[in-house]
């Protein structure tokens, strides 16, 4: 039976161009010079496949498969790009190989290929294309894969790429569509026309028989409608007996530009100069030239303007007889009015998503309250002789916040880590009192009680705001967690070589916390400020019944000697840290 000839053509070009999109997705890598041996080229792609140089191989087989096509270089090439995760590549050769070479090859071969296509077909889908223009360029991903139109739609990796249609005299196409395994998407491309030209309707006003005059030329009657190329034309006309005022317009491209032109029986003659042959003129508020203007003129009452950066505004009422001819010469003279007035910044309503960080330090005025603190601070017992650094505190932290504003209240969470230390050293005596501190030698205790903890907050924050400067007071309430570490360093008076070192385990505590933070932060741009502040911080690990405490050692000695160690509380009542932060903050 024959094919109808119609019939055998779309097959036709359905096999050129799925040869077409093969070449293009499987060759982009071969060199445009043939390699001399083809077999030599095979063998070597056979060894980068050995080594698992995958991308190596792949340019090997494909460029051997170029110059003689041979079932090992195709079924390499597909090995190559499945290997590489080139799933769309890879599908293409395994179909080419299993169309070609199928029939003859081993049926284990076979049977892989067919195992090995059915995998990447649940990873890939089918892209159709339906362009409106015919000859239009069709990339995909940056890759050229035809002409429109193309009957065969594309298989791709799962996931977004990239199309852009173009054709010289249209607008660009670009879109990125997202391909689902096993399924087919659609692109529609309607490329439009560019134009670079704009139209001009042109009438008389009343109707009056006139010829169109566009930058001299005559276009016809009025009413007149036409396309022009983009930018600045003059527009007038004439008539028998007639003065058509003409005007200055810029027309806008793919825009419609109506001008209505007034013709009058009654005219004048009028010739107007500047002196330097520079500035604006308008007649009746019309652009009609720039430096000098010389036309006739409906007779009657006119207004003459002329502008110009810089200088004077000029203004004149112009009444002209009929068939008078009227000459003027202007000399504008320069400004003398100097706006001293601030420029006014347009004002930014704090509304919307923001956020920030900042960098502090702290410092507690009332130290940690540790037992060692109070032990300096009370009834100090007969035995202790100085305390060094039993109060006060310093640290430091890093903090973020984000949040939502209406002007000029918002609302956020406030978040951070930070760590401080105290660092008391308490001087003993030889104490025999026993019970009670001792017997212990004479000694120097050596504390560092270590913090490390973190906290979040919610605030409200309340802005105000100058053209550069903004003043904020935020505060809140919240919870945090804090990680105490002690260690002491004990060194016997008479003996500086009899030491003890007792660092028990960590203690730790959960507190609520109050932060109060006051702000001046400077506009850096219309969305970014610099900001410096005082943070203040306040927790009570009383609040919980958390204090932390280390136990009680009664196995310490200090060289033949025993050593007292009771049990410590390291952080006791509130808590306050102040200190200045520096940060940035992002938003509206």
């Amino acid at each position: 039976m024959l094919s109808h000839p119609l019939s055998f053509a779309r097959s036709r070009r359905r096999s050129v161009l799925a040869r077409v999109l093969f070449c293009g997705l499987l060759m982009p890598s071969v060199a445009a010079a043939q390699p001399a041996d083809p077999k030599a080229t095979l063998a070597s792609g056979m060894r980068s496949a050995a080594s698992k140089d995958w991308a190596r191989a792949a340019t090997e087989f494909a460029a051997a498969h170029t110059v003689l096509p041979s079932p090992d270089a195709l079924e390499g090439l597909a090995n190559a790009q499945y290997q590489q995760r080139h799933d769309a590549e890879a599908y293409a050769a395994y179909d080419e190989w299993l169309k070609t070479y199928g029939s003859t090859a081993s049926s284990q071969k076979k049977k892989l290929s067919e195992s090995r296509l059915k995998e990447l077909a649940d990873r890939t889908g089918l892209l159709a294309f339906d362009v409106s223009e015919v000859g239009a360029t069709v990339t995909v991903d940056e890759r050229p894969v035809g002409t429109s139109p193309l009957v065969t739609a594309l298989r791709l990796g799962q996931g977004p790429h990239r199309v852009r249609v173009t054709k010289d005299g249209f607008t660009p196409f670009d879109q990125v569509p997202n391909v689902a395994p096993r399924s087919t998407q659609s692109v529609t491309a309607k490329l439009d026309a560019r134009t670079t030209k704009g139209r001009l309707v042109v009438k008389e006003k009343a109707g009056k028989a006139i010829r169109v005059l566009v930058d001299g030329i005559d276009m016809g009657d009025a009413p007149w409608t036409g396309d022009v190329d983009a930018g600045p034309h003059e527009v007038g006309g004439r008539g028998p007996g007639v003065a058509v005022l003409s005007e200055r317009r810029v027309v806008e491209r793919a825009t419609t530009t109506d001008i209505d032109l007034v013709a009058s029986s009654r005219t004048s003659a009028l010739k107007v100069s500047t002196s330097d042959g520079k500035g604006l003129i308008y007649l009746d508020s019309k652009l009609v030239g720039e430096g000098v203007f010389s036309q006739e003129v409906p007779a009657g009452t006119h207004v003459l303007r002329i502008s110009r950066e810089g200088y004077e505004p000029f203004e004149e009422s112009l009444e002209l007889k009929d068939k008078e001819t009227l000459a003027r010469s202007i000399t504008l003279m320069l400004s003398t009015k100097i706006d001293t007035r601030a420029v006014q910044a347009e004002s930014r309503p704090l509304e919307g998503l923001y956020g920030g960080f900042g960098l502090l330090m702290t410092w507690l005025p009332g130290g940690m309250k540790h037992a060692m603190q109070k032990t300096c601070e009370g009834a100090k017992p007969a035995e202790l002789t100085a305390c060094e650094g039993a109060t006060g505190g310093l640290g430091g932290g890093i903090t973020g916040f984000v949040g939502y504003h209406w002007d000029p209240v918002g609302i956020e969470l406030f978040a951070g880590a930070h760590y401080d230390q105290s660092s008391p050293s308490l001087t003993w005596a030889a104490s025999t009192t026993d019970p009670g501190l001792g017997p212990d030698p004479a000694r120097v205790e050596s504390f560092v009680v270590r913090r490390v903890g973190g906290f979040g907050i919610v605030r409200v924050r309340l802005t105000f705001q100058s053209e550069a400067l903004r003043f904020g007071l935020a505060g809140g309430v919240g919870l945090a967690y804090s990680s105490l570490h002690l260690s002491r360093e004990t060194t016997a008076a008479a003996n500086s070589n009899a030491r003890d070192v007792f660092a028990p385990d960590a203690e730790g505590y959960l507190s609520p916390v109050l932060s109060l933070e006051p702000s001046i932060q400077y506009r850096l741009t219309g969305h970014t400020t610099v900001a410096l502040g005082l943070s203040l911080l306040v927790e009570s690990p009383r609040s919980f019944d958390q204090i932390p405490t280390t136990p009680k050692s009664g196995g310490r000695s200090l060289g033949p000697s025993g050593l007292t160690t009771p049990a410590y509380e390291l952080a006791t009542g509130t808590q306050v840290y102040i200190g200045p932060f520096i940060g940035m903050m992002f938003g509206p």
